[in-house]
């Protein structure tokens, strides 16, 4: 089974920055005897704070105001008992461990420089000091979570299966059709009357194509001026983007068997039959079947993630100081 112990959100994307502008500190809460201050909740809600300043004062911007600063809450009181755990369960992150999630971090940002390092961190509203001890937060929170759930999640080839089978959108390649194509073309600087007498041509054609028992592929190679036409006027498969637009729209609004009209372009005017359609590239369940796991994976961890949260606060004592978290 693909470890619980994946790298956290937080060392995926560095935190959204905190608000700007001075907040009149004050006891906001009280978690397990700690309390928990009204500026940590501030920036903790960050641009869902910010945002809810920037309404009219009002009922409105006291509810999104209230919404931003419970969500705050949540977190922090998750953060303090998941603390308090990690102690009593031994989960806490060594030294090295928060050494290697930081330098991978760095790794993947691509920051390989200290001082560029430490401008994305300011810029993001962290000091090295603060984001270290984020870091560390995050790695016990998932070891704590690895400990104790490890055992509850299961993801079986079947359910891998299921999944695969049930979003064919997600792994699906791209839409084919295999077309043969009969060209007319028009001379540079065609007059009017050229044009006219060219495309009186191509109705003739068309109707023989249209007639039952017609070789596409023999009247092609008879009257076709394309490249294709000693082929039968084979395209091939053709996927969108690789012909002019004009008969992209004609072809792929065709279906199995069917023929357009005239397609007029720049260079004449075409007749186009759909042979074949395909979806064209699509991902076997073998090359996506552990990426098909870690998210079912993922998505079970964060289920027992928010369950084992609810009974952790089922038994801490928060005290709420704010009518604002009321």
């Amino acid at each position: 089974m693909t470890s619980l112990l994946a790298l956290p959100p937080l060392l995926l994307a560095l935190a959204a920055p905190s608000p700007p502008g001075q907040v009149l500190d004050r006891v906001a809460a009280v978690v397990e005897g700690e309390v928990v201050t009204y500026s940590e909740l501030v920036d903790r809600a960050g641009p869902e704070y910010a945002r809810a300043m920037l309404l009219p004062p009002g009922e409105q911007q006291d509810r999104a105001r209230s919404q931003a600063l419970k969500a705050a809450l949540d977190q922090v009181v998750a953060e303090r008992l998941f603390d308090a755990e990690a102690k009593a369960q031994q989960a806490e992150a060594s030294d090295a461990q928060v050494d290697a999630a930081i330098a991978e971090i760095r790794q993947r940002n691509r920051f390989t420089d200290e001082a560029q390092f430490e401008q994305a961190l300011r810029e993001q509203g962290f000091t090295p000091d603060t984001f270290r001890r984020a870091v560390k937060r995050d790695l016990e929170t998932y070891q704590l979570l690895n400990l104790k759930v490890r055992s509850r999640v299961k993801v079986t080839d079947e359910d891998v299966q299921n999944y695969y089978q049930s979003h064919p959108k997600e792994f699906a390649g791209e839409e084919q059709v295999k077309v043969r194509h009969i060209l007319l073309a028009l001379p540079q600087g065609a007059t009017a009357a050229q044009e006219a007498a060219i495309r009186q041509k191509g109705e003739a054609v068309l109707e023989r194509a249209g007639r039952p028992g017609t070789d596409f592929a023999a009247l092609a190679k008879e009257v076709s001026q394309g490249p294709s036409a000693a082929e039968g006027g084979d395209l091939g498969w053709l996927r969108r983007g690789t012909i002019q637009a004009e008969l992209e729209r004609a072809a792929f609004a065709l279906q199995a068997g069917q023929i357009s009209g005239l397609v007029k372009t720049r260079t004449g005017f075409h007749i186009l039959k759909v042979e074949e359609r395909r979806i064209g590239g699509e991902k076997p369940l073998a090359e996506v079947k552990d990426q098909i796991r870690d998210r079912l994976v993922n998505q079970q961890l964060e289920t027992y993630r928010k369950q084992y949260v609810a009974d952790l606060r089922r038994d801490a004592h928060v005290e709420v100081r704010i009518p604002e978290l009321r």
